[in-house]
């Protein structure tokens, strides 16, 4: 599969979705954003206030200096707030193991199975909550190294920016707990 996104993301070409994974009841996509102009198409109806929420973001006292300019992109902001399960069930009900997707090595000296740019959402331990949050994309890694099959997956990211910095403040509550 991975020798086959490579040789139609070169190309220029389709999402593609492979329906027959050997070894895996799930079906696998791929090279969905494949292209800039893909991408854009994808998001066509939220780009423009993705931008400018990103905009705000960075210099909050635009909203203070054009409020009225500003506030479909503050409505846009409250769309993205995370939903309570409006039938309080666990996300954990259909709980299945990592075995269970789709393992795909990309290249064959990989360190193991991964999954490429999915949304990975973590808080800071110490101000849990969407105020203090990070939504990024990372490499995980599924298989390889010494993760425990089932329980353990490794996760790559930068150290010093969001994920990273709730992994530093998590390590050291930890330590401080086990103190």
């Amino acid at each position: 599969m991975a020798a086959i996104h490579l040789r139609v993301h070169e190309a220029k070409g389709p999402a593609l979705l492979f329906e027959n994974v050997k070894g895996s009841s799930f079906r696998a996509a791929s090279n969905i954003f494949g292209t800039l102009e893909r991408s854009k198409f994808i998001f066509r109806d939220t780009l423009h206030s993705v931008q400018k929420l990103i905009q705000l973001r960075n210099d909050p006292s635009l909203i203070l200096k054009q409020p009225f300019k500003n506030i479909k992109a503050g409505l846009a902001g409250l769309k993205a707030i995370p939903l309570k399960n409006p039938l309080n069930k666990s996300i954990l009900s259909n709980k299945i193991n990592i075995t269970d997707i789709p393992l795909i090595q990309h290249w064959p000296k990989d360190g193991g199975a991964f999954v490429t740019l999915p949304q990975v959402y973590t808080e800071d331990a110490e101000h849990p909550g969407i105020a203090n949050s990070n939504l990024g994309m990372y490499r995980i890694q599924l298989t390889g190294n010494d993760y425990k099959i089932n329980h353990e997956i490794g996760l790559h990211y930068q150290i010093h920016r969001g994920i990273g910095i709730h992994q530093t403040i998590a390590n050291k509550k930890k330590s401080a707990f086990k103190s």
